[in-house]
């Protein structure tokens, strides 16, 4: 048995879950508790740690992808070359430790040194820039805005950025 990673229709992942478990296929949704706003106050919510994806648990046998081939909400299986590719278990036991500890979580887009990005926040929100560095001490990244020709370097916080 090989975990896999499946692709939903947005704010499926629940369900697509949910109607796996009912068909006997083995499913982990990695969930992380986030603040969300409400007009007259903050409340936490459990959000799954990657939007859109769930691991799906499924062997060599086809009956058992022709059930999760049809499920409702699921768009596709992950991979390579239109193949399916199996995550590594390290990887889906490192998750599991993640979550399961009491650490905050904070999901961020995969970002590296060279990528487009835009700003989602703050003063510069909808600037667009080129990321230069990363600072892992800080938890900043510096961000080159490109301006009349001239280039201007903000250390921004990680979360207020996004790929462009």
């Amino acid at each position: 048995m090989s975990w896999y990673a499946a692709y939903t229709k947005f704010n499926h992942e629940g369900v697509v879950s949910k109607l796996l478990k009912e068909k006997g296929v083995n499913t982990f949704l990695p969930k992380i508790i986030v603040p969300s706003r409400r007009k007259d106050r903050k409340v936490l919510i459990k959000r799954p740690l990657f939007p859109n994806y769930l691991f799906v648990e499924l062997n060599e046998v086809q009956g058992n992808w022709l059930k999760v081939f049809r499920t409702p909400g699921l768009a596709r299986i992950c991979g390579n070359n239109g193949r399916p590719t199996a995550v590594p278990d390290e990887d889906i036991t490192s998750i599991r430790l993640f979550v399961h500890s009491d650490r905050n979580l904070y999901p961020l887009p995969y970002l590296h040194v060279g990528s487009k990005v835009q700003v989602i926040s703050g003063p510069l929100t909808g600037a667009i820039g080129i990321l230069v560095k990363e600072d892992h001490k800080r938890r900043r990244l510096v961000v080159s805005l490109e301006l009349m020709g001239q280039s201007v370097a903000a250390s921004l916080f990680d979360d207020e950025i996004k790929p462009y």
